[in-house]
């Protein structure tokens, strides 16, 4: 019988790496997690000066662009905010829409809608199949304050988080958040309180992040220390189970 307590090693090995880096890291208090430093700058347009964003912990803004000969356009931010995987989509004829989605490397799953609400805590929203729950533009409109000059809504998922979003537009320009965005230059800002972040470890997305060099404010040469001798022992591991599996192939 062949010696197999090499590859059980190996396997032993991997597997106890990265479950302990994933219960270690898991146990991280939220603090240590997410801090929000004292006197910090937000940098947004200046559309935006009649909200008071020091309340917020976080803040990302960007600028609706044109829709696809599908009518379709979406924006995946740049980074996790506050800790969750969020897009938003604009779709011609209906409206927009966010989403919360989980990702392992390239591949992204639980794809989930958020409902919209307005300032009174309203339900806006409207359903459809393909692109769940909607804010239809008309709402942009009915939902404008002359006096702020911002369009005020609040995107949530039950039992997961929720997001203030803001429009704004240049009203030497336009008169109205549906002119701005036929012009494509509607302004959206999104904020986030820290409660509101999510200081939750997906193990999948914490294993992806190791062995993709992606683990987040990780210097890349610590990352590649990380990684490197993991699929090291991973590819010793396949080399061996396929020599091991060549004489049943060959019959």
């Amino acid at each position: 019988m062949a010696d197999t307590s090499g590859e059980i090693k190996g396997l032993i090995v991997v597997i106890t790496f990265l479950s302990t880096f994933f219960l270690i890291t898991a146990m991280i208090p939220s603090g240590f997690l997410y801090t929000t430093p004292e006197g910090r700058t937000v940098d947004v347009p200046e559309y935006f000066e009649a909200i008071d964003l020091q309340f917020f912990s976080f803040t990302h803004n960007f600028t609706i662009g044109a829709p696809d000969i599908y009518g379709k356009w979406d924006y995946k931010f740049p980074e996790p905010f506050a800790g969750w995987n969020v897009q938003f989509f604009r779709q011609e004829g209906l409206g927009f829409s966010v989403r919360l989605y989980d990702k392992f490397w390239i591949f992204e799953y639980n794809i989930r809608g958020m409902e919209w609400f307005d300032a009174n805590g309203r339900k806006v929203s409207e359903y459809n199949t393909y692109y769940l729950d909607y804010l239809p533009f008309t709402q942009l409109d009915a939902n404008y304050d002359n006096k702020t000059r911002i369009c005020n809504f609040v995107v949530r998922r039950s039992g997961e988080t929720e997001f203030k979003v803001y429009f704004a537009f240049n009203t030497t320009k336009y008169s109205t958040p549906s002119e701005a965005l036929e012009g494509n230059e509607l302004h959206c800002l999104f904020c986030a309180g820290i409660d509101d972040a999510n200081t939750k470890l997906n193990a999948w997305n914490l294993v992806g992040a190791i062995l993709f060099f992606q683990m987040p404010d990780v210097h890349p040469a610590i990352n590649a220390l990380i990684a490197i001798p993991i699929w090291v022992m991973i590819a010793y591991l396949v080399y061996v189970l396929i020599l091991k599996a060549i004489p049943f192939v060959g019959g």
